[in-house]
């Protein structure tokens, strides 16, 4: 197992970033997620891992626009587009290893 090679200056400025458009888009993202799951009478249990991160995927879509107005829609919709390439890719890579009971 590699360790994670983070350090705490990384954590400091990740917190930095989450005071800025990042943060604003991830709260605005919680509340649409809150949202959506009530108007369908779901909790996260009633979710497996790709249905959750659809979910919020979509959400993330919604808020980012809001959270980024000084960037070009189209632009911002191609980055989170790609980013949720990414996290499908990474979740598709990765699911046979998650399978475990508990």
């Amino acid at each position: 197992m590699k360790r994670d090679e983070r350090t705490l200056e990384d954590l400091e400025a990740f917190v930095e970033e989450l005071k800025g458009p990042l943060g604003t888009a991830l709260r605005t993202t919680g509340i649409i997620l809150e949202r959506r799951m009530q108007e369908r009478d779901l909790t996260w249990a009633d979710l497996d891992d790709n249905q959750v991160v659809e979910l919020f995927l979509s959400a993330f879509m919604e808020a980012a626009p809001r959270a980024y107005p000084h960037k070009n829609p189209a632009d911002l919709e191609q980055a989170v587009a790609a980013m949720a390439e990414g996290i499908r890719m990474e979740m598709a890579a990765t699911a046979d290893g998650s399978q475990s009971l508990n």
